[in-house]
């Protein structure tokens, strides 16, 4: 908007130095300029009256990046496989809390093929603040396939927090789980999957309480067919799969989340941007509609204009009403 009004001005100056077809043209540009970028503004402005969340020009202006690395002080190790250390990092609020905390698993995005549980630092600290003790998890990356070995690990960390609540002052009866992107496909498919998904490593329980998916890729045919960037998102996918969804249909289907709906599943929150070039907004949309017909507690929250990964910034209107959202879903789901 800032550069909309400058241009206004450098066209009023223009137009009062008699160079009448210059101050028009900038003056014309400038306008259109300022409507494109109010246009975004007032959509931001309506979605967060729809969702009765509040926003911040103050916050907005402020910024913040949301992108981080490992904290290997934190760093344990869950589960070895094929040679590998998977690791974890245990964010644990400080002092004893006067009941067992809730916990949240956390998984990394990045296409399934690169990415580290460092990502996204700010979410962490948000719910160590409001007292919400955060395992930021590692899993095996393609390639070569991980469709089926990825999942496995996801369960594995679930069930290895678990195992271990009363090391971390966690309650294991109020495990969730929250991702983004290809980790977004990962919390879904640690909330959803059914015996079909076996943990990569013997524990007890694998199930959450509730999922949160930012911009989630929820389908793997959906995100094949209409990501924006095929070009980056295809080879990602074959590498995570091993072939095209005409080569191996049946892995396609095992690791997508929408595969496993059914009664029963837990509270959902789904976050995305309608706009999102990578992640299709349709996938959120389609599973909207499948747990509403399951009869699935849940809430779609679509970001007006926002393209994938909206979050990594952190003080973005998007942001803003994500972490409202998100603060209400746990309210209503999990007090601390």
């Amino acid at each position: 908007m800032l550069l909309g009004l400058i241009g206004l001005g450098l066209a009023f100056v223009a137009y009062r130095a008699e160079a009448r077809r210059v101050g028009t043209v900038t003056g014309v540009i400038a306008l259109v300029a300022t409507v494109a970028i109010c246009f975004p503004l007032v959509a931001s402005w309506r979605a967060a009256d729809h969702y009765g969340t509040d926003l911040s020009v103050g916050d907005y202006l402020e910024g913040g990046s949301n992108e981080g690395k490992p904290v290997e002080a934190l760093s344990v190790v869950y589960n070895e496989v094929d040679g590998q250390q998977l690791k974890l990092d245990a964010k644990v609020p400080p002092g004893t809390p006067a009941r067992p905390r809730p916990a949240v698993v956390w998984v990394h995005g990045g296409g399934w093929n690169v990415g580290d549980r460092g990502e996204v630092p700010l979410w962490h600290k948000w719910l160590n603040d409001k007292g919400y003790a955060v395992f930021a998890i590692d899993y095996r990356l393609a390639p070569p396939t991980r469709w089926d070995q990825a999942p496995a690990d996801v369960k594995c960390a679930i069930g290895w927090v678990k195992s271990q609540a009363q090391r971390y002052q966690v309650d294991p009866n109020r495990v969730m789980i929250a991702g983004g992107s290809a980790g977004g496909n990962l919390t879904l498919m640690g909330a959803y999957s059914d015996e079909r998904v076996k943990p990569s490593c013997e524990v007890q329980d694998t199930s959450v309480k509730a999922a949160m998916a930012f911009y989630p890729a929820v389908s793997l045919n959906i995100t094949w067919d209409q990501s924006g960037f095929q070009s980056k998102v295809r080879p990602w996918i074959r590498n995570y799969t091993g072939g095209t969804p005409q080569e191996v249909p049946q892995h396609y289907t095992f690791a997508s989340a929408d595969t496993y709906v059914r009664p029963g599943l837990p509270p959902t929150l789904l976050m995305h941007g309608d706009r999102d070039h990578i992640a299709p907004y349709a996938g959120s949309v389609m599973l909207a509609d499948k747990l509403r017909q399951a009869g699935v507690k849940h809430e779609l929250v679509t970001i007006p204009y926002a393209e994938h990964i909206f979050d990594f910034a952190w003080n973005t209107w998007g942001t803003q009403i994500c972490r409202q959202a998100m603060e209400r879903f746990l309210m209503e789901n999990f007090p601390v």
